[in-house]
């Protein structure tokens, strides 16, 4: 297959997983309605909750897939026009740095989920004590604004649990891939800069570490969480009170996390012509 093939099967298939996504949430928000001839009865709701999560869980990986696709026919293109793209796919050429990003986005995804309240540790809580059986799961299929609805709830012991909020996961997968994209860039940059310099400075050494932190959206939120209150036991409530402010943290952190990769190819090209 040609790299303009392979490029635009990938397209098809990162479009597809976003367009379910959009189209699932939305029809779901109308079904799950308050009020209204389209709400349906909780008995009912329940199963086509399920199946909203299974979709998203699907459409999310269908759009990875997508994304990884296109890069790889990108790489194959590019190889060789000198342009500030190819220094990017370039340094995905060696595989060390796919094993670097895939480690550093789990590293990431799960400090994420912490901050983000999808995984909550409570030493302080005890679910037992409130009436929660463990280990159980619960399904809240009603009501929000779209993305948010249905959650589930794992409790897995006495103070752990899992709290799976659509938008949530599909933030922090794509938060932590971005991250970790960003962290084996800047590894490859480093190396590079030392192979050409032979040594670096405490601030180039510091630079290379920063695409691990570049953007966080949900440690505003949690921190928003903790000075208003908002625990466990009220999950939908802080949910409610915090969508409006999510979305302002995604707009100032995933342009710096999609910009920063092509920041870092300007000083891959710049070191690069030093070692010519």
């Amino acid at each position: 297959m040609s790299h303009q093939a392979r490029r635009e099967s990938g397209y098809r298939v990162l479009f597809t997983g976003l367009f379910s996504l959009a189209i699932a949430f939305i029809i779901y928000s109308r079904l799950s309605g308050t009020s209204g001839e389209a709400a349906l009865q909780a008995s009912q709701l329940t199963n086509i909750a399920y199946g909203v999560l299974a979709i998203t869980a699907a459409s999310l990986a269908a759009s990875m897939y997508g994304a990884y696709t296109v890069f790889r026919a990108e790489q194959a293109r590019q190889a060789g026009l000198g342009s500030l793209f190819s220094f990017i796919t370039g340094a995905f050429s060696d595989g060390r740095y796919w094993r670097i990003m895939i480690i550093a986005a789990i590293g990431y995804g799960v400090f994420f989920a912490f901050l983000s309240q999808i995984l909550v540790y409570r030493p302080d809580v005890s679910f037992t004590e409130r009436g929660i059986t463990v280990p159980s799961y619960e399904l809240i299929p009603c009501c929000g604004v779209p993305g948010y609805m249905p959650m589930f709830t794992a409790y897995f012991t006495d103070h752990f649990l899992l709290l799976v909020i659509p938008f949530n996961v599909i933030l922090a997968s794509a938060v932590s891939v971005m991250v970790g994209f960003n962290v084996a860039l800047s590894v490859y940059a480093y190396r590079l800069r030392r192979a050409v310099q032979g040594r670096t400075s405490l601030v180039g050494g510091l630079g290379a570490a920063t695409g691990l932190f570049v953007g966080c959206p949900t440690c505003a939120g949690s921190m928003l969480s903790a000075v208003l209150g908002l625990g466990v036991v009220g999950a939908g409530a802080s949910t409610s009170a915090l969508a409006s402010f999510q979305t302002v943290f995604i707009a100032a952190s995933l342009p710096a996390l999609a910009a920063a990769p092509f920041l870092l190819a300007r000083s891959i090209r710049s070191i690069s012509m030093c070692r010519k």
